[in-house]
């Protein structure tokens, strides 16, 4: 009940929100009616400013940073972000746990629930994302969330929310056990449940992805056929820069090495079982769904990297966030593992995936272990 009144909440917020943002908030029309553009030349020469207002430069509706983001905007990331960790928390305890499908039993307590644990390590990434936005939608023009590091935050939220709602419409086939007969999932939503889950990431992707259109320059706002162009341009030149700029710097080299693992993690669950099962160990449960997160997080940790080759304070709030979310991450999946291996009597027989694959599930754990390294260390050969 709670998680369908969030979706009708979430809805709201968004659509209301999606309203202010591209309504009208100034008097001069954006095809700049000549009249209105002689008058504003005429008020502007009487009072000495030679600039001559009818070039590009023209405030207009919507333009650049001129306008503030609607004071409504915070509540809805507030909102969305709270919708989409209900539904991704509503979504780990049904899928995880025996009788999903009936008859398929965990072998111990401790097997569900630390595996619950792990798939929960991405609420962290989650909550900071949507945090640093609200904070930026906040400010008192549109220049924050025109930064880099929202637009991407923006995209990748958007990008997690449809896939998160693709999953919830397609899980009966994503979450087949193969070789059963008949053939059953582990998971296949339906009715009320089905359509509050795909509301809550349906509205956190609409919202994101408004955001992120409405943040554009207005010469590429106004033509959205421009646009899979420049994400794809953007995709590619943030690609070619996950190498560390110094590696003497061990906190960039951190992030650098973050920012690629998580990318190849992401790449892997999606690609064939049993090297799905990386980095989350949920098996054919949660392997299709996780990859959002694992995307979040090397968004998170590409823009710390950038943060640090570019000599910006880390310390300031906005990364400080975003790292907090990185820890958070790498505090709960390390511990939900730990648990795994040695307070899981079923392991490591019960795990059948992750003991095709051990060197991957090794890998994972180290590299994860990267993000509780502090962001406070001197550059090692100084």
């Amino acid at each position: 009940m709670l998680l369908i009144t969030l979706s009708f909440v979430a809805i709201a917020v968004t659509t209301t929100s999606a309203t202010a943002m591209y309504t009208p908030t100034t008097i001069i029309h954006r095809h700049r009616h000549p009249l209105a553009m002689i008058q504003l030349r005429t008020s502007s020469v009487a009072k000495g400013n030679k600039k001559d207002y009818t070039g590009s430069k023209v405030l207009e509706e919507g333009s650049g940073d001129a306008n503030k983001p609607p004071a409504f905007l915070q509540w809805a990331y507030s909102a969305c972000g709270l919708a989409m960790t209900s539904a991704w928390t509503t979504i780990v305890v049904t899928t995880i746990r025996s009788n999903q499908p009936l008859g398929a039993m965990m072998p111990t307590f401790q097997h569900g629930f630390f595996a619950r644990i792990g798939a929960l390590s991405a609420v962290p990434l989650i909550v900071s994302s949507f945090a640093i936005l609200a904070s930026s939608s906040a400010k008192d023009s549109w220049k924050e969330l025109s930064s880099p590091t929202c637009r991407r935050h923006n995209l990748a939220l958007a990008v997690a929310g449809v896939g998160g709602a693709l999953w919830v419409g397609f899980c009966p086939i994503l979450t087949q056990i193969p070789g059963s007969n008949p053939l059953v999932s582990h998971q296949a939503y339906s009715g009320a449940m089905r359509t509050a889950l795909i509301a809550c990431y349906g509205s956190a992707a609409a919202l994101t992805g408004s955001v992120w259109g409405r943040s554009l320059p207005e010469n590429v706002r106004d033509n959205p056929l421009s646009w899979p162009g420049r994400i794809a341009d953007g995709v590619s030149k943030s690609l070619v820069s996950l190498s560390p700029v110094s590696t003497d710097n061990p906190v960039n080299v951190k992030y650098a090495i973050l920012a690629s693992s998580f990318l190849l993690f992401t790449g892997l669950q999606l690609g064939s079982h049993p090297l799905s099962v990386i980095p989350s160990w949920t098996g054919r449960r949660l392997a299709r769904a996780f990859p959002a997160w694992t995307l979040l997080a090397a968004v998170s940790s590409y823009d710390l990297k950038e943060a640090v080759e570019t000599g910006k304070n880390i310390a300031l709030a906005e990364y400080r966030t975003l790292s907090c979310g990185l820890k958070g991450f790498g505090i709960t999946y390390l511990a939900a593992k730990a648990g795994a291996i040695f307070l899981d009597s079923s392991f490591p027989e019960s795990y059948h995936a992750v003991n095709q694959v051990p060197a991957w599930a090794a890998a994972a754990i180290v590299i994860v272990s990267l993000t509780l390294r502090p962001d406070t260390i001197k550059n090692i050969f100084e």
